[in-house]
């Protein structure tokens, strides 16, 4: 993903942290058959957003080719396990910071044409 990405990364890290129970919940409705149509837009709204930004990635020469959902999926299990982690105390509050720097890093090589960032 581009560089700027890391402030979506944060974005999302710090919304799961601040709203551990609304996330877990908002997780689990949308798989559900009633799940409203704004939710469900919501959701969409986010996936166009990631997948924007990692096709600008692809054109600019920093995110690897290939189908992105196979480029995303890495992505989104590394930024949604980290956020999981974080929020239910697995990583420490004073190494969360840290910790995130590594993840995104972790993600910018992973996405990288040639697997560095």
């Amino acid at each position: 993903m581009p560089r700027e990405a890391g402030a979506v990364v944060r974005a999302y890290v710090g919304f799961s942290l601040e709203n551990a129970a609304l996330l877990d919940l908002m997780c689990s409705v949308k798989k559900d058959a009633q799940a409203s149509t704004a939710l469900l837009k919501a959701g969409r709204r986010w996936s166009e957003l990631i997948e924007g930004l990692m096709l600008e990635g692809q054109r600019r020469g920093e995110v690897c080719e290939g189908p992105l959902e196979w480029i995303g999926v890495p992505v989104f299990a590394t930024l949604h396990g980290f956020a999981d982690l974080a929020a239910t105390g697995m990583i420490p509050p004073e190494a969360a910071e840290r910790g995130l720097d590594e993840a995104i890093a972790f993600i910018l090589r992973g996405c990288a044409p040639d697997g560095r960032a």
